[in-house]
C-alpha cells in the first residue's frame, strides 16, 4: 500500500513538472502585464501535434517553433487590443481565449482527432520496489534546468531587471526608458517557448489530442494561482503539486473524479484560502 502510494506520488510529480512549465509563463505574464494568456495550453497542443508529424529531432524543433510563432501572434494582438481598449486586461484575456479556440480548431482540422503519443522508453528504472519512468526523469531534468536558467536570467541579467521593473510599475519603467512593449513581446515569446517544450514532453509522456488545450491551461493557471501568480519560479512547484494530486486521484478514485482531480484540487486550495497570491513585484 505504501509502495503503491509512493509510486503514484512520484509519477505525479514527474508529470507535474510539465504543468510547472505551463505555470511559469502564466505567472510571468501576469506580473509583467497584469493579464493572463489563456492560450498556453493551445501552444502546447500545437507543439505536440507538429512534433508528432515529423521524426525527431526535426519534429521537436518544428513543434517548439510553431508554439513560439503562435505566441508571437498573440503578443502582437494583445498589444493592439490593449492599445484599443485602454489596456483593459479583461479584453486581452478574452482575446487569448478566442485564439485558443481557433488554435484548437486548426489543430483538429490539420492533424485530426486521434491522439498523438510517442514512447521512447520501453523499460522502467527500478528503485527498490518502485518503478520510475525514464521519461519522467527527463521531464524533471528539463524543468529544473529551465527554471534554473530563468532564475539566472530574471535576477542576474539586465533584461531580467527590466522585466521586474515593468512588473513593479510599468509607467515608471517607461519613464526610465525601459521598452515596455518589447518586454511584453519577449514575455509572450518566452511563454510560447516554455509551452512548446511542455507540449513536446507531454507527447513523449502521456500523449495529447486536439482537445487537451483547455485542461492544460487550467492546470497551468491553477499551478500559478495556488503558489502565487506574482511568483513565477514558485509556480513551477504548484505544477508539481497538481500533478501529484492528479496521479493520486486517478489511482484511488473513480474514473470521473480522477479526471477532474486537478480542477477540484485547485478549487479546494482557493476556497480554503490557502492560495499564496502574493503582491506585485514580489520576489520569486
Amino acid at each position: 500500500m505504501i509502495v503503491e502510494l509512493l509510486e503514484f506520488a512520484i509519477r505525479g510529480a514527474l508529470i507535474g513538472a510539465i504543468y510547472g512549465l505551463l505555470a511559469f509563463p502564466v505567472s510571468l505574464l501576469f506580473v509583467t502585464t497584469e493579464t493572463v494568456d489563456l492560450a498556453v495550453g493551445a501552444y502546447a497542443v500545437l507543439a505536440a501535434a507538429v512534433a508528432a508529424s515529423f521524426a525527431a529531432p526535426l519534429g521537436i524543433a518544428l513543434g517548439i517553433a510553431a508554439a513560439v510563432a503562435a505566441s508571437l501572434v498573440v503578443a502582437v494582438l494583445s498589444l493592439r487590443t490593449g492599445a484599443s481598449t485602454a489596456k483593459d486586461p479583461l479584453a486581452i484575456v478574452l482575446m487569448t481565449f478566442g485564439v485558443s479556440v481557433f488554435l484548437e480548431s486548426m489543430v483538429l482540422t490539420g492533424f485530426g482527432q486521434n491522439p498523438w503519443i510517442r514512447q521512447p522508453f520501453e523499460t522502467f528504472w527500478l528503485a527498490g520496489p518502485l518503478r520510475i519512468s525514464p521519461q519522467g526523469a527527463v521531464n524533471v531534468g528539463v524543468g529544473v534546468a529551465l527554471m534554473a536558467g530563468l532564475y539566472v536570467w530574471l535576477y542576474r541579467t539586465a533584461a531580467g531587471r527590466d522585466m521586474r521593473a515593468c512588473a513593479a510599475n510599468a509607467i515608471a519603467a517607461t519613464l526610465a526608458g525601459i521598452p515596455v512593449r518589447r518586454i511584453t513581446l519577449m514575455t509572450h515569446v518566452i511563454g510560447g517557448l516554455l509551452a512548446g517544450i511542455a507540449g513536446v514532453l507531454i507527447l513523449y509522456t502521456t500523449g495529447a489530442s486536439y482537445s487537451s488545450s483547455l485542461g492544460l491551461t487550467i492546470s497551468g493557471f491553477g499551478a500559478a494561482a495556488i503558489l502565487g501568480l506574482h511568483s513565477p519560479l514558485r509556480s513551477f512547484f504548484g505544477g508539481v503539486a497538481i500533478g501529484m494530486a492528479e496521479a493520486l486521484a486517478v489511482g484511488y478514485l473513480p474514473v470521473g473524479l480522477g479526471a477532474a482531480a486537478p480542477l477540484l484540487f485547485i478549487l479546494l486550495v482557493l476556497i480554503t484560502g490557502k492560495a499564496n497570491i502574493g503582491h506585485a513585484g514580489g520576489r520569486a
